[in-house]
């Protein structure tokens, strides 16, 4: 990946608490977008600094998982022989030194059981071996070295989300997606920045589910009035499968730019 700039989004809701928004929530990208790339933090209003702290504490979590799986997957072939041949070994040895009267099933749970604490035994290894623990280091100070600052953008996006955030009525809040009458405008001055923010929220949705509600949403702006429609609207925005205003955030993001 070429050295590029990705984005940290630091939002307050209206309760006070933060949400971060960024492109690597899944551990399985963090390596390359740590290691490839600068880093930058950006907020509306300055983040507490006990936030910040919960921030680097998540990602020096999803830098430990990321190396263990990358570590696990690089080495898994030359661990499957071994403990492949630990198995082997164990199996003839006691085939050969115990004498049972039900030959073979104490031979296999043994190897087996051999196999598998080995496995795991070099999975521990590995994982703590030089190669891993330089990179963890090294990724770990790419997160010590993130700066925030505040951004514009960022203090359009807060602004709005607390407006929607002002009441719970999913019915008020669906009205005000399709007839947007809050008067923010957000400043679309950067637009890689714009398009890091819509990812990172994308990142949150199930990717089939956000589109099919943004089909409906699209049929109820355009005076689709289906009760049925907007019903199925209603409840998915009330479930636990997708955060109401960030959605609404993305949404007027999506209309206006």
């Amino acid at each position: 990946m070429s050295d590029t700039k990705i984005t940290i989004f630091h939002i307050h809701r209206k309760d006070g608490s933060s949400i971060f928004l960024y492109p690597f929530n899944k551990r399985q990208n963090i390596i390359e977008i740590l290691d490839g790339n600068e880093i930058a933090g950006v907020y509306g209003n300055e983040p507490r600094v006990e936030s910040l702290t919960m921030l680097r504490n998540e990602l020096y979590r999803l830098i430990e998982q990321a190396v263990r799986d990358w570590s696990a997957e690089k080495k898994f072939l030359p661990r499957f022989l071994i403990s492949t041949a630990v198995f082997l070994l164990l199996y003839f040895v006691m085939s050969i030194v115990v004498r049972d009267p039900i030959p073979m099933i104490d031979e296999i749970l043994i190897g087996f059981a051999g196999a598998v604490v080995t496995y795991i035994f070099l999975v521990k290894r590995d994982s703590d071996s030089k190669t891993a623990t330089g990179m963890k280091v090294r990724l770990r100070t790419k997160v010590d070295e993130i700066v925030f600052n505040e951004d514009n953008f960022t203090k359009d996006v807060e602004q709005y989300l607390q407006a929607c955030e002002t009441s719970t009525d999913m019915e008020h809040l669906l009205t005000n997606m399709t007839k947007d009458e809050s008067g923010i405008m957000f400043d679309y001055t950067d637009k890689q920045k714009v398009n890091e923010l819509m990812d990172s929220i994308r990142m949150l949705f199930d990717d089939g589910d956000i589109k099919k509600h943004e089909r409906m949403l699209k049929k109820i702006s355009g005076g689709d009035s289906s009760a049925a429609g907007k019903t199925r609207m209603l409840k998915w925005m009330a479930s636990r499968k997708v955060d109401p205003f960030l959605f609404a955030v993305y949404t007027k993001i999506t209309q206006q730019r």
